[in-house]
């Protein structure tokens, strides 16, 4: 009889084990019909979480205080047991149905599973989540204090077990070496702010200190990507740093502050052996969503080592990995200044409308403006330009600089002085005028709408570009973008 069968099968073009697929698919596609048919829902609650990361579970650290670096003071970090934000200690998958009689046996899940074997390890993982009716477990590796000569050590593992992670790199060191910032990106894992330079002292004596390494770390990452990192982790953690007015205004200028769950422990002491970070990376295997800490900064070569492994058993125990998303809901310490928080004073309501709440506009949603003039280019991110009357207004130095001119501000006069295209411009933001000075005495004046708002020089772009020599040609309004051109 089932020679028979066979010989349908194969007359049909057809062979056995894609038919044996076809019947295990058409039972599953049966079994969720019935279910559904029932009012229940075979995978859960929610079934679209067979895709998205659990927001309970993870615990902090079991293992003592939580640290970033060998700088770190020894009360850094969360205390044991601490809550987290966004992360209920001791939370789980939740209650689902009994899906035991809907869902295939085990030996037919095994068969299923061989259909999309070459497809990678994070189906197995779902697959693996629906056999027990629980959501697939996450884990999230991040690595901060980078680059440095450890980073193209951990991007190689990276790659070869294809696997993305989170790196947090310091402004001093991207500068250093853009090349590894850019392999960070172009191997598809993601970029976040850790300040300009890791001094605790400084960054964490006011508010405007954290602010200026920021933005400097930012542009820094911007002139080399050509994207301005959202995601922000404070060195040594938010915890025995962070007050109250360090987390709103950071909210409130667009960032996303966020910490961990899992400290590997590779900074606690200089030379932490490979066995033992692995040892403190897993210190268990049922929270649902795992941030790891660990380092790529200079003298972490040890951390390397213990990736391997560490990728391996998390992979063995069902986690499927991702990079962190700014549009999710950060894992953040509770608010404790420690020490460091004497004597701060909160900045001023003038100095914060200047230049925290306009901030948060450089990571709207939105079409970008690309400024062709010549043969130069530059794009403007939304947030780095608006629209008014009609008209495009931009920040003199954004433009002016990405043209490969030259800006500065004399305090004095409350005016910028700029150089392009041969020519030099000042800004008069008192009397909102243009002035043009040629190769000779003569000056021309234009009448124009300069301003000074959030501590930066703002301008029609047309008078700026009439200005250098580039008259308007016209603008496309393009899906993607706007693109203006001059001559």
């Amino acid at each position: 009889m089932l020679e028979v069968e066979n010989m349908a099968w194969k007359k049909r073009g057809i062979s056995r084990r894609t038919a044996v697929r076809l019947v295990l698919a058409a039972a599953v596609l049966a079994a969720a019909l019935i279910y559904r048919e029932a009012g229940l829902n075979p995978f859960g609650k929610e079934s679209a979480g067979l895709h998205d990361a659990d927001g309970g579970g993870g615990a902090i650290d079991k293992g003592g205080p939580l640290s970033d670096s060998s700088q770190a003071p020894a009360s850094t970090g969360a205390p044991k047991g601490q809550a987290i934000s966004g992360l209920p200690i001791g939370g789980g998958a939740g209650s689902s149905p009994d899906v035991r009689l809907a869902l295939p046996s085990h030996s037919q899940w095994s068969a299923v599973s061989r259909i999309s074997a070459a497809s990678g390890h994070p189906v197995k993982a779902a697959a693996a989540a629906v056999r027990t009716g629980a959501r697939p477990k996450t884990v999230y590796l991040t690595f901060d204090d980078g680059p440095s000569a450890v980073t193209p050590k951990v991007l190689e593992i990276l790659n070869r077990e294809r696997v993305k992670a989170t790196f947090f790199v310091l402004g001093n060191e991207a500068e250093t070496h853009p090349e590894w910032i850019n392999a960070i990106r172009e191997q598809g894992s993601s970029i976040g702010n850790h300040t300009y330079d890791h001094n605790y002292k400084e960054l964490y004596s006011g508010f405007t200190r954290f602010w200026s390494q920021i933005k400097k770390t930012e542009e820094t990452i911007r002139l080399i990507t050509g994207t301005r990192p959202q995601l922000v982790r404070a060195p040594g953690g938010t915890f025995g740093h962070f007050d109250d007015t360090y987390f709103q205004l950071m909210k409130q200028a667009g960032y996303r502050v966020t910490d961990w769950t899992v400290d590997s422990g590779d900074s606690k002491r200089r030379g932490v052996p490979a066995s033992e970070i692995t040892k403190n990376s897993i210190p268990d295997t049922k929270a649902s969503k795992v941030i790891l800490l660990l380092h790529d900064g200079a003298g972490h070569e040890q951390s390397a080592k213990a990736l391997p492994d560490i990728i391996k058993r998390y992979k063995a125990a069902g986690y499927v990995f991702k990079t962190l998303d700014a549009a999710a809901e950060p894992v953040q310490f509770k608010a404790h200044p420690g020490k460091s928080g004497k004597g701060r004073i909160k900045p001023a309501e003038a100095w914060i409308e200047a230049n925290v709440l306009p901030n948060a506009a450089l990571f709207a949603s939105g079409k970008k403006l690309v400024v062709e003039a010549g043969m130069l280019q530059a794009s403007l991110q939304p947030g780095e330009y608006r629209v008014e009357d009609g008209r495009y207004i931009v920040p003199l130095r954004s433009v002016v600089e990405r043209f490969g001119g030259r800006v500065s501000w004399s305090a004095g006069t409350h005016s910028g002085q700029a150089e392009l295209n041969g020519r030099k411009i000042t800004a008069d933001t008192a009397s909102g005028r243009l002035t043009l000075t040629g190769a000779g005495p003569e000056q021309e004046a234009i009448s124009s709408g300069v301003v000074l708002d959030g501590g930066a020089i703002w301008l029609p772009l047309r008078d700026l570009l009439e200005a250098t020599g580039h008259p308007l040609l016209g603008v496309a309004n393009e899906p993607e973008a706007r693109t203006l051109k001059a001559s």
